[in-house]
Protein backbone atom coordinates (compact mmCIF):
# COMPACT_ATOMS: atom_id res chain seq x y z
CA UNK A 1 0.00 0.00 0.00
CA UNK A 2 1.76 3.36 -0.85
CA UNK A 3 2.29 5.87 1.82
CA UNK A 4 1.59 8.84 -0.53
CA UNK A 5 -0.04 9.29 -3.86
CA UNK A 6 0.79 11.76 -6.41
CA UNK A 7 -1.38 14.86 -7.14
CA UNK A 8 -0.79 16.69 -10.52
CA UNK A 9 -3.10 19.81 -10.60
CA UNK A 10 -3.29 21.81 -14.12
CA UNK A 11 -3.88 25.42 -14.81
CA UNK A 12 -3.43 28.47 -17.28
CA UNK A 13 0.04 30.59 -17.51
CA UNK A 14 0.71 33.94 -17.58
CA UNK A 15 0.25 33.53 -21.18
CA UNK A 16 -3.32 31.62 -20.98
CA UNK A 17 -1.92 28.38 -21.91
CA UNK A 18 -2.59 24.89 -19.91
CA UNK A 19 0.42 24.00 -17.99
CA UNK A 20 0.88 21.82 -14.53
CA UNK A 21 0.85 23.92 -11.68
CA UNK A 22 1.12 20.89 -8.91
CA UNK A 23 2.97 18.11 -9.14
CA UNK A 24 3.19 16.81 -5.87
CA UNK A 25 3.44 13.88 -3.45
CA UNK A 26 -0.22 13.26 -1.22
CA UNK A 27 0.41 11.99 2.24
CA UNK A 28 -1.71 10.87 4.22
CA UNK A 29 -3.71 12.95 6.58
CA UNK A 30 -4.80 12.40 10.02
CA UNK A 31 -5.08 8.68 11.35
CA UNK A 32 -8.43 7.33 9.71
CA UNK A 33 -6.38 6.54 6.34
CA UNK A 34 -7.48 9.76 3.92
CA UNK A 35 -5.25 11.17 0.94
CA UNK A 36 -6.79 14.27 0.65
CA UNK A 37 -6.16 15.51 -3.21
CA UNK A 38 -8.67 18.75 -3.60
CA UNK A 39 -10.91 21.15 -2.21
CA UNK A 40 -13.33 23.72 -3.29
CA UNK A 41 -12.97 25.40 -0.56
CA UNK A 42 -10.06 28.79 -1.35
CA UNK A 43 -6.85 28.96 0.17
CA UNK A 44 -7.04 25.33 1.47
CA UNK A 45 -4.16 23.04 1.18
CA UNK A 46 -4.46 19.02 1.22
CA UNK A 47 -3.16 18.84 5.05
CA UNK A 48 -5.64 21.24 6.73
CA UNK A 49 -9.05 20.08 4.54
CA UNK A 50 -11.82 19.66 7.43
CA UNK A 51 -12.96 16.23 7.09
CA UNK A 52 -16.00 17.53 5.41
CA UNK A 53 -16.44 20.12 2.47
CA UNK A 54 -18.42 22.62 3.81
CA UNK A 55 -21.50 24.69 2.52
CA UNK A 56 -21.59 23.77 -1.35
CA UNK A 57 -18.11 23.13 -1.41
CA UNK A 58 -16.45 19.63 -2.51
CA UNK A 59 -13.83 17.10 -1.49
CA UNK A 60 -11.94 14.61 -3.44
CA UNK A 61 -9.75 12.09 -1.33
CA UNK A 62 -9.01 8.62 -0.97
CA UNK A 63 -9.40 6.74 1.96
CA UNK A 64 -8.56 3.21 2.97
CA UNK A 65 -9.91 0.63 5.45
CA UNK A 66 -7.03 -1.90 7.25
CA UNK A 67 -8.66 -4.98 7.72
CA UNK A 68 -9.93 -5.58 11.20
CA UNK A 69 -7.64 -6.56 13.79
CA UNK A 70 -7.89 -10.40 15.60
CA UNK A 71 -8.63 -10.34 19.15
CA UNK A 72 -9.59 -6.93 19.55
CA UNK A 73 -11.80 -6.50 23.25
CA UNK A 74 -14.85 -4.36 22.98
CA UNK A 75 -12.91 -1.62 25.40
CA UNK A 76 -10.29 -1.74 22.46
CA UNK A 77 -12.88 -1.32 19.67
CA UNK A 78 -14.57 1.42 21.60
CA UNK A 79 -11.41 3.43 22.26
CA UNK A 80 -10.44 3.58 18.46
CA UNK A 81 -13.92 4.33 17.65
CA UNK A 82 -13.88 7.34 19.87
CA UNK A 83 -10.47 8.39 17.91
CA UNK A 84 -12.28 8.43 14.72
CA UNK A 85 -15.33 10.75 15.89
CA UNK A 86 -12.66 12.63 17.41
CA UNK A 87 -10.91 13.08 13.95
CA UNK A 88 -14.08 14.15 11.94
CA UNK A 89 -14.72 16.93 14.62
CA UNK A 90 -18.58 17.16 13.88
CA UNK A 91 -20.93 15.85 16.74
CA UNK A 92 -23.66 15.42 14.63
CA UNK A 93 -21.85 12.59 12.63
CA UNK A 94 -22.46 10.36 15.33
CA UNK A 95 -26.22 9.08 15.22
CA UNK A 96 -26.65 5.60 16.27
CA UNK A 97 -23.97 3.65 16.83
CA UNK A 98 -26.35 0.02 17.70
CA UNK A 99 -25.33 -1.79 14.79
CA UNK A 100 -21.26 -0.44 14.52
CA UNK A 101 -19.18 1.56 16.78
CA UNK A 102 -17.75 3.26 13.98
CA UNK A 103 -21.53 4.01 12.53
CA UNK A 104 -21.80 7.89 11.51
CA UNK A 105 -23.76 10.18 8.94
CA UNK A 106 -22.06 12.31 7.16
CA UNK A 107 -23.41 15.29 6.26
CA UNK A 108 -22.56 15.10 2.42
CA UNK A 109 -23.92 13.76 -0.70
CA UNK A 110 -20.61 11.31 -1.53
CA UNK A 111 -19.82 9.27 -4.80
CA UNK A 112 -17.32 6.59 -3.36
CA UNK A 113 -15.85 3.31 -5.51
CA UNK A 114 -14.02 0.72 -4.10
CA UNK A 115 -11.23 0.57 -6.17
CA UNK A 116 -9.40 -2.73 -4.36
CA UNK A 117 -9.89 -5.32 -1.86
CA UNK A 118 -12.70 -6.54 -0.41
CA UNK A 119 -15.65 -4.43 1.57
CA UNK A 120 -19.32 -4.36 2.77
CA UNK A 121 -21.22 -1.12 3.11
CA UNK A 122 -23.42 -1.70 6.58
CA UNK A 123 -26.61 0.69 6.91
CA UNK A 124 -28.97 1.06 9.44
CA UNK A 125 -30.95 -1.99 8.27
CA UNK A 126 -30.46 -5.18 6.03
CA UNK A 127 -27.51 -7.79 5.50
CA UNK A 128 -23.99 -5.80 4.88
CA UNK A 129 -23.68 -5.04 1.58
CA UNK A 130 -21.09 -6.48 -0.52
CA UNK A 131 -18.52 -4.43 -2.58
CA UNK A 132 -16.25 -5.61 -5.44
CA UNK A 133 -13.66 -3.33 -6.65
CA UNK A 134 -15.46 -0.98 -9.07
CA UNK A 135 -18.82 -0.87 -7.71
CA UNK A 136 -20.10 2.75 -6.58
CA UNK A 137 -22.25 3.85 -4.13
CA UNK A 138 -23.46 7.17 -4.04
CA UNK A 139 -24.26 8.00 -0.14
CA UNK A 140 -27.00 10.23 0.20
CA UNK A 141 -26.24 11.77 3.97
CA UNK A 142 -27.29 8.10 5.64
CA UNK A 143 -26.10 6.07 8.38
CA UNK A 144 -23.57 4.04 7.59
CA UNK A 145 -19.93 2.03 8.28
CA UNK A 146 -17.49 0.83 6.04
CA UNK A 147 -16.64 -2.84 6.54
CA UNK A 148 -13.45 -4.52 5.19
CA UNK A 149 -14.40 -7.99 4.85
CA UNK A 150 -10.65 -9.52 3.50
CA UNK A 151 -6.84 -9.35 4.60
CA UNK A 152 -5.77 -6.24 2.58
CA UNK A 153 -6.51 -2.87 2.79
CA UNK A 154 -9.95 -1.80 1.20
CA UNK A 155 -9.33 1.74 -1.33
CA UNK A 156 -11.90 3.59 -1.93
CA UNK A 157 -11.80 7.02 -3.77
CA UNK A 158 -14.73 9.31 -2.76
CA UNK A 159 -15.85 12.37 -4.51
CA UNK A 160 -17.79 14.46 -1.25
CA UNK A 161 -20.26 17.26 -2.07
CA UNK A 162 -21.24 19.69 1.17
CA UNK A 163 -24.97 20.10 2.14
CA UNK A 164 -27.05 17.78 3.84
CA UNK A 165 -29.07 15.43 1.17
CA UNK A 166 -30.71 12.81 2.93
CA UNK A 167 -33.37 10.81 0.78
CA UNK A 168 -36.71 11.75 1.63
CA UNK A 169 -38.09 8.45 0.74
Amino acid sequence: MPQTFRRVVTGNNARGRSAVVEDVATPETGGAGNFNFWTTADGESPASFPFFPRGTDTLFRVFRIPPPPAGLSPAEVEKMAAGFFAEVGDPTTKVDTSRHPFMHCTPTTDYIMLLSGEAALLLDEGDPIPLQPFDAVVQRATNHIWLNTGKEHAVFVSVMIGGRARDKR
